[in-house]
């Protein structure tokens, strides 16, 4: 909700700078579209399709951490999960990448059964 603080956590990330601001940027609107999609019926497969990419991607990052990839790691979690350490933060990721990916094949079953649903106006067959 405070960019200057979601700026500076992700500065503070142990990667290049120049992958920070692309980051900066880029996160904020990808969650913003992945909103956007969920709120369209027709679009929910796709904001399901990035729900998932982001959630697998931020769930890699913190494992990568967690691995050892890196040996200082800043957290620049928001205040609703500021309390969390990494190994927390780990499961919870996974609990929520689940959940994403159980609704990304809820919303691919659905679509795909929609499918069969439509019949074509015109000639008959």
């Amino acid at each position: 909700m405070d960019f200057e603080i979601f700026k500076t956590g992700i500065l503070k990330q142990p990667f290049d700078d120049t992958l920070g601001y692309i980051l900066i940027y880029t996160l904020p609107l990808l969650e913003g579209l992945t909103i956007l999609f969920l709120l369209i019926p027709r679009m929910q497969y796709y904001g399901m399709l990035l729900s998932l990419g982001l959630m697998l991607a931020f769930t890699t990052y913190v494992g990568l951490a967690l691995g050892g990839a890196w040996e200082e790691l800043p957290c620049g979690c928001g205040s609703v999960i500021s309390w969390m350490n990494w190994k927390q933060h780990f499961w919870f990721n996974l609990c929520f990448t689940t959940l994403s990916g159980w609704g990304f094949y809820l919303v691919k079953l659905k679509r795909s059964s929609d499918a069969g649903d439509v019949t074509a106006e015109g000639v008959p067959a």
